[in-house]
């Protein structure tokens, strides 16, 4: 029988085999890293290429979407990092179990016992999820990084990533200023996290619940843009980026007032829509549509810029002449409810788009408290103006913002706003057209525009919104997934496809430079400034002391 101290796998006598494991407590992080946080740990579900577990050194700090980095050693030879993120971390203290807090209240003596560093049965472990693989050169340095192909063993140490290793591993910059800096790691407030500035034209989602942080990310987002001379156009549900596109140098426009849209810019759909109790299936509805069709092509052909509603209600005379409509009762009320549209103080003449759109320009659209079904009706005409514009390559790159989407574009094939977004969501980047999407109810916002936005900032939102999200939630955990709705304001899940964001990540917003317009109102201060300072209860006659 061998004897065990002589074994190759004893531990602590003579000199170690070349091959055998380094200890975290004496290795020697790479150059770009953090502090050693622990080593990993063997058990039934750890070490595996889907999850390692490692056990946290005294005094170390990790909290879920931290990335780390933990030793491996490819089968080739040399060293590499496999980058994990941290989904969860738990203590284990066996004097801390049911039964010994139990028998420590009910026996009249005390316990006290070594904290962790100094016992040793009490101790954390973190799990977490490989990402991706770095490959080290003879100093340390990352060559590449691939898909994990090497299994960390048990033993090896587990690092803080340090930047340069997130950013290869997810795609990110390194420099702020080569592409959009939008905030720093919520796990390491070192590792900056600066996207590719070509994920605008991948389309960007932004959702939250009320007073998440939606809006302010949206601002950030515009100075990142802006910063880069990407042009602008945002329709502004709420009057939330009016302050701030002023102080960025940009134009606000309400519509009716510096900004009309020209009945050519509707299809007959919207105008049908648009004009009181004509219905489809009718004589009205028939000659209305086909007149506003007619008017359509004169444009396409060149033989008219645009029309007006006057022109528009001229025109149908002819019309029902082609039509061989001789009924009265058909062509006057429809020429009068026709006229009904001139109540749209938004018709008007072309908005002159490739004149206001040079590099950095801003144009919000300020269509506070307007009605839904005349929101819809703009939206759908700036969209289809800047496609048919863009499409017919008479502007630079554009980005089509858009708030409360879910108002403009709900899950509705009627409805005229959703088939535009959807085609550009689906081929508008090959005409220099990119969205940004905003809405706290993404349950009701069409499904075919939602999975075409490819770069997602995920606020804190309600629990019954998480299922419309399935799908853009890319390769978040589990875990990650169920912490979304208790994310602190301001703080959020940057998820993507490869090309954009490779791995979900947790994202601490950055401060804007722009002013906050979508923050909730200081109604205490209004109270207090009225003459009501404080909390006090009215004196009720007869009653109390």
């Amino acid at each position: 029988m061998p004897n065990p101290k002589s074994s190759n796998d004893s531990v602590n006598v003579g000199t170690p085999p070349e091959d055998a494991i380094v200890l975290a407590n004496s290795a020697k992080p790479p150059p770009g890293t953090g502090e050693i946080l622990g080593g990993v740990v063997s058990s039934p579900a750890s070490p595996t290429f889907f999850s390692v577990e490692f056990r946290l050194n005294a005094g170390s700090v990790t909290r879920p979407g931290t990335f780390v980095g933990i030793e491996a050693h490819p089968a080739q030879g040399g060293t590499s990092l496999v980058l994990a993120r941290v989904n969860d971390v738990h203590e284990v203290n066996p004097h801390e179990d049911a039964l010994s807090s139990t028998l420590r209240n009910v026996l009249p003596f005390g316990t006290k016992y070594a904290s962790e560093g100094h016992s040793t049965v009490i101790y954390r472990i973190a799990s977490a999820e490989p990402l991706e693989e770095a490959i080290l050169d003879d100093d340390g340095h990352i060559v590449t990084v691939r898909a994990v192909e090497t299994l960390p063993r048990a033993g090896a140490y587990v690092v803080e990533a340090g930047a340069e290793l997130t950013a290869k591993a997810l795609g990110l910059e390194q420099d702020p200023n080569a592409g959009l800096w939008v905030g720093a790691s919520a796990g390491d407030p070192n590792v900056q996290i600066v996207l590719s500035k070509n994920i605008i034209q991948r389309h960007i989602f932004i959702g939250g619940g009320i007073g998440s942080g939606k809006s302010y990310t949206r601002g950030v987002v515009a100075e990142e843009l802006q910063a880069f001379g990407i042009c602008q156009v945002n329709i502004d549900v709420n009057g939330e980026m009016v302050d701030a596109t002023a102080e960025l140098g940009g134009m606000n426009f309400i519509p009716g007032k510096g900004f009309t849209i020209p009945l050519s810019a509707l299809s007959p759909g919207d105008v049908t829509a648009a004009v009181p109790s004509i219905n489809p299936g009718t004589n009205m509805y028939t000659l209305l549509q086909f007149t506003h069709e007619y008017l359509l092509r004169e444009v396409a052909e060149g033989r008219r810029d645009f029309f007006m509603v006057d022109d528009l209600v001229k025109q149908i005379d002819h019309c029902a002449d082609t039509l061989e409509m001789k009924q009265k009762g058909t062509i006057e009320p429809t020429k009068l409810r026709t006229r009904s549209l001139n109540r749209l103080k938004f018709i008007g003449k072309p908005f002159d788009w490739a004149g206001a759109l040079k590099p950095g320009a801003i144009l919000n659209i300020n269509c506070k408290g307007m009605p839904v079904a005349e929101l819809r009706l703009v939206s759908a005409s700036i969209a289809r103006d800047l496609q048919n514009l863009a499409r017919n390559g008479k502007l630079p790159f554009v980005a089509l913002s858009i708030d409360e989407f879910h108002l403009v574009a709900p899950n509705d094939d009627n409805v005229v706003t959703t088939q535009v977004l959807r085609e550009i969501a689906r081929i508008g980047r090959l005409y220099k057209l990119g969205l940004i999407l905003t809405t706290q109810s993404p349950s009701d916002v069409d499904r075919a525009i939602l999975k075409r936005l490819l770069t997602r900032f995920l606020h804190a939102i309600e629990p019954d919104q998480l299922d419309a999200l399935k799908g853009v939630f890319s390769d978040a955990s589990e875990d990650l997934v169920r912490s979304l709705p208790k994310l602190p304001q301001g703080t959020c899940i940057v998820t993507g496809a490869f090309e954009t964001v490779r791995h979900a990540t947790v994202v601490k917003i950055r401060e804007r430079t722009t002013s906050h317009g979508g923050k909730t109102p200081d109604i205490w201060t209004d109270i207090a400034k009225a003459g009501w300072p404080s909390k006090r209860y009215t004196k009720v006659k007869g009653k109390g002391k």
